[in-house]
Formats: structure tokens, sequence, C-alpha cells
């Protein structure tokens, strides 16, 4: 699936205003880029979109979750008062998915 489909798909399901203001962007911005005509580059779009509309597959739950919760695990404080999230941020500390100074 391509961003383009991932942004598609949320936008069929949530709608364009929801989904634009999820992602930073106004809702004429991303009309524009689902029509094929944004005057400018769209990479900072792609990257924002797969982003808060992509999934990774999560190596510690062995399951899919959404990139945004991923991001929220990993780069939270380290969570003290619960033994299995500290299990997960620790695992997310080596993951292939982690996000580290990329905030």
């Amino acid at each position: 699936m391509t961003w383009l489909d991932l942004l598609e798909s949320a936008v069929a399901a949530r709608g364009q205003a929801a989904v634009a203001r999820e992602l930073g962007y106004s809702p004429t911005t991303l009309s524009l880029v689902r029509r094929g005509r944004y005057p400018g580059g769209t990479d900072r779009i792609e990257a924002r979109v797969l982003q808060v509309l992509g999934d990774v597959a999560c190596p510690f739950l062995n399951q899919t979750i959404p990139t945004s919760q991923c991001r929220r695990t990993s780069l939270a404080p380290v969570p003290t008062s619960n033994p299995k999230a500290l299990q997960h941020w620790s695992a997310c500390r080596s993951c292939p998915h982690f996000p580290g100074d990329k905030a």
C-alpha cells in the first residue's frame, strides 16, 4: 500500500477535514495532493502520512500496530511502575523501527 493509498483510505473512513487536522495540513493541501495538483514537492507530506497513518510490525507484541502507537511507546519516558510496559519500552531500544532522535 502506497502512502497515497493510506491517505485515500483514511479520508474515506474519517473525512478529509479530520485527516487534514490529524496530519497538520489544511484540507486544501490534501485536496491538491490527492488530485495530483499540489504545486510543490510532496516528500514532507508523504513522510507525515506514513508517520501518522502507517503501520509497523511490532516484534515485541508480535502484531501490526499504527506507527503513531509505536512512536508513542518507544519515545515515552521510562515506565518504571509497570513491568510489562518496561519490557516493551526496553525492547524498543533495539527494534529496527525505533525512531531514536527523529522525534
